[in-house]
Order: structure tokens, then sequence, then C-alpha cells
């Protein structure tokens, strides 16, 4: 069925990659977002309560990407910062939504909600303990938006997305700060314990788990991660070898300690949205290097 699918942070990372997919798939996508409208169906809002209302008319669904992330500047344990785009926000989307006669949404959030005190692999009823206040407001969105939905509607999902990685990213994580490297023909050293274990998701496949849920009735929260806790080494290496840096890598590891896991498992995925991950760490990567040596060359063409 094709929807009228509304995308707050359309132009961030994870947008960039889902409005084709969802106009791909037949559907007609409202790029929201701050900036001055500059694509088809874009419309500008400042994400309070009118201007939401306002940029909704006409939408089916809405995918809620937009949000505060947490900066190297930012203080680890000081809510304050995150409150009004991640928490306060979700009410004026909530009531927007329903003077629209939204029948969906689905909001981006993180697998930081656990840590190893929540028991691997990570399920969805598991102990939450967010590891610091980004992902405390993200626990809070999910709990606001299902508050505010439960009875009036519109029926709403939370995704828990693992580490997300692929060409546009621009934080830091491990895997990205390692593809700079690559690319640049650095050596690439590793410290700490190269054990350490991530779980990584593609954006494609963030992608088509959104998808998989808008067309799902299913509501609460859901895990979408890779399918597997990847070792700091083997990300390192297999980087190394599809971006051209083979071999050019140094273990200065000082800790043989034991490391936590950080890796989702993904069987209520699997079951209630129909979605499982189809990228592996390599194919990720392969695909990464694509669709960058692609845009490269379109911005030479």
């Amino acid at each position: 069925m094709s929807l009228t699918v509304a995308v707050t942070g359309a132009s961030g990372f994870i947008g960039r990659y889902l409005c084709p997919a969802l106009e791909a798939a037949g559907h007609r996508v409202l790029r929201l977002g701050r900036g001055a409208a500059a694509a088809p169906d874009a419309r500008q809002t400042d994400y309070s309560r009118d201007s939401l209302t306002r940029a909704l008319e006409g939408a089916d669904a809405v995918v809620h990407l937009a949000g505060r992330r947490m900066t190297r500047e930012d203080a680890p344990m000081d809510v304050a910062p995150f409150w009004p785009s991640n928490v306060a926000g979700i009410a004026d989307l909530v009531a927007a939504a329903q003077t629209q006669g939204v029948e969906r949404i689905v909001l981006a959030s993180t697998i930081a909600l656990y840590t190893p005190a929540s028991g691997l692999p990570y399920v969805e009823t598991a102990p939450l303990r967010p590891v610091n206040a980004y992902a405390l407001s993200k626990l809070m969105a999910e709990a606001h938006l299902e508050m505010l939905t439960r009875r009036a509607g519109p029926s709403s999902v939370a995704l828990r997305f693992a580490a997300v990685y692929g060409h546009g990213e621009k934080g830091t994580p491990a895997l990205m700060k390692f593809v700079d490297q690559a690319l640049a023909g650095e050596t690439i050293t590793l410290t700490g314990n190269a054990d350490y274990r991530i779980d990584q998701l593609y954006v494609r496949d963030a992608v088509s788990a959104i998808l998989a849920a808008l067309s799902s009735k299913a509501e609460g929260a859901y895990n979408i991660g890779g399918g597997r806790a990847l070792a700091v080494g083997e990300i390192a290496e297999t980087v190394n070898d599809v971006f051209g840096n083979d071999g050019n890598i140094r273990y200065a590891t000082d800790s043989d300690q034991p490391m936590p896991e950080t890796m989702m498992a993904l069987d209520r995925a699997a079951l209630d949205l129909g979605w499982q991950p189809a990228f592996d760490l390599r194919a990720g990567l392969e695909d990464f290097r694509r669709t960058r040596d692609a845009g490269l060359r379109s911005d030479t063409d």
C-alpha cells in the first residue's frame, strides 16, 4: 500500500538513504527539516507544535529521525541539552500527528539503552540502564511516545538501532575512524583490547527496518542490529581490506582482560516485523565503498 510518509531529520545521515528508498517502494515522501525547502515535497519546520501540524498535512505516517546527538563537548550525565529535542518535542509531534490524522509513528532509538547488566544478548524485555544522558533522553522519548499514543493513537513503534555506519556518517565511532585512516593510507593502530565487540548496523539495513515497521501493525520497541558482535580487530582488518589498505595495521594492545560486548537479539524483529539484516560486515563495507565512489564520480561530472 502506498503511503505519504513524513520524515523528520530528512537531510541527516539515515534520512538521506531512507527518503529515496521510500520513493523506490512507491511511497510519497515529505522531507521535514529546519533548512529551506530544496527538494520535491520538502517542508520547513522549526519542530514547534504549530509548525509540525502544518508540515504533517496529508501525511499517513511519520518517521522521526530528528533529534540531538551526543558530541564530545557534552557532559555525559547532563540530560538538559537533550531534553527539548529528544523528549519534550515528542509531545508536539504526537499532538500534530493526531490533529492531522496520522496513523503511524516510527521513532529512531538506540542500543545505548542497554548495558552489560541487561544481559547478553540484549532483549527488549531486559532491564534498561542508559549509559549516558543521550541514551536516557531516548528512553524517555520511547516512554513519552508510548504514553501519549496509548489511547488516542496513532500506532507507534521504536526501533533501537545498533551503531549505524555507512557513507555520509559524520560521527566518530571506531569503524568510521578506521575508514578515514584506510582511505588516507594510514596505519591503523589498535590499543586496549582488540577483542572488544560491537554490534554494527549498516545504514541500508536500518532503512529496511524502518520500511518493515511502516508496513507492520506491531507496536512497542524492537532491536535492530547487525546480528553479530564484531571484534574491533576484525572490523579494522576488514575495513583495511575493503578500502585498499590491506595489512596496514598495528596491534599495540595493552589489555587481555575480558571485555563487555554490545549485541542485541533480533528474534522479536524477525517475528513481528519480518525483518533481519541483509548485510554482514564485509557486504556492508563493500556497498559503503561503492556508494562513496559513486558519489565522488557524480561530484566530478
